[in-house]
């Protein structure tokens, strides 16, 4: 019962931020009715010994698989904007990638107990601003999570020198990761009622350890939004894209 009214909240917050819900759209409504449904009285964050397989055959090629001895110990879901740039407005300039931010919500319970779920989410989350999603979460948490921090699990982030960092201490673990690039394959050209278009859709990727402590690699798969536009032709110079995407961590 907790959860169905904390789905009412977040129902009446994207309402109330003009999302694709008040130009009816009818889809996003109707996922979100049976995602209700489906998570009522299902533990949504801090579980303990989560053990389920992560989903790589989705791809092709498919990601390599974690490596030997690799235990996962959290799985996610991204919310943010991937981030580009533009030097001039000239068609034949494309935009160039300078990372990404995001806010990581805890899924952990939901990849074991209704992964088919928890698929469908990022392509429901690109479409809902980060705030609301945050305040849906704090909501949520506060009636669910043994932790002070509800259901964010971390932040993602680029550092100044353009590696990839995900920080879980702010959800209240030792955890955090400054990551190198490893394996990408493109995103699935279908991958959820929402995503029609493979290429609007960020790859999927397999991160290493460059420096942290308690995770040692990472995986984006499940990937909505976040591509750039084809050129920079009528473009700002900053591109901020919208994107949403499960984060699993093995460590």
């Amino acid at each position: 019962m907790y959860f169905l009214t904390s789905i009412s909240i977040f129902l009446a917050i994207i309402v109330a931020e003009a999302s694709p819900l008040v130009y009816g759209n009818r889809v996003l409504t109707e996922d979100l009715v049976k995602i209700t449904k489906a998570l009522d009285g299902i533990q949504v964050g801090n579980c303990v010994d989560i053990k389920p397989t992560i989903p790589l055959c989705g791809t092709k090629p498919a990601l390599p698989a974690p490596s030997h001895g690799m235990k996962l110990k959290f799985v996610a879901l991204g919310r943010g904007t991937q981030n580009y740039t533009c030097s001039s407005s000239d068609k034949s300039t494309s935009p160039v990638a300078i990372g990404a931010v995001a806010t990581l919500f805890d899924a952990s319970c939901l990849s074991s107990h209704n992964p088919t779920i928890l698929h469908e989410l990022p392509a429901a989350m690109s479409k809902v601003s980060t705030d609301a999603l945050g305040l849906f979460a704090m909501l949520l948490g506060q009636m669910t999570s043994r932790t002070s921090s509800g259901l964010i699990l971390g932040e993602h982030y680029f550092t100044g020198t353009g590696a990839p960092m995900f920080d879980l201490r702010i959800g209240g673990h030792k955890d955090w990761l400054q990551a190198k690039k490893g394996s990408s394959v493109p995103a699935p050209s279908q991958l959820s009622s929402h995503s029609k278009e493979g290429d609007q859709n960020v790859p999927w990727l397999k991160l290493g350890f460059a420096d942290g402590l308690g995770i040692r690699e990472v995986y984006r798969i499940h990937t909505s939004g976040g591509q750039p536009p084809v050129s920079c032709k009528g473009q700002k110079e900053s591109i901020e894209v919208e994107y949403a995407a499960e984060y699993w961590f093995y460590g």
